[in-house]
């Protein structure tokens, strides 16, 4: 059985990016992380059968805490490294990551990346 776990919206602050004001002041990202996750059958209402939320949310902010990257590109790509290795169950995991304050000269809403991986490559 394959379920789908997922946070949307996730919104941290952090000091990612390539311009110098990126990495001094920081700015604001908001991370969707979808998980294909595959479930016992016949399961017994227990958190040992699923993938937790809320320690995949930690998960995300302590990745992100870990070091600064240039590129969101290689966030999103370890976002998903640690997903798959942390929790088991989960076969496929698509992260997306926004900038609301990406620095370009145009009018938008946001400026992202979206990357998918899964167990089997």
């Amino acid at each position: 059985m394959t379920d789908r776990i997922f946070i949307s919206n996730l919104r941290i602050h952090a000091y990612h990016g390539v311009k110098d004001a990126e990495k001094s002041l920081g700015q604001k990202f908001h991370i969707d992380v979808d998980c294909q996750v595959h479930r016992p059958s016949g399961g017994k209402d227990k958190m040992s059968e699923t993938v937790c939320y809320g320690e995949l949310s930690d998960l995300v902010c302590q990745v992100s805490e870990s070091e600064t990257f240039n590129l969101i590109e290689t966030l999103a790509e370890r976002i998903a490294a640690a997903t798959l290795e942390t929790f088991p169950m989960i076969q496929q995991v698509r992260i997306q990551i926004r900038k609301p304050s990406a620095p370009i000269a145009q009018m938008v809403d946001y400026a992202g990346v979206e990357i998918t991986r899964s167990r089997d490559g």
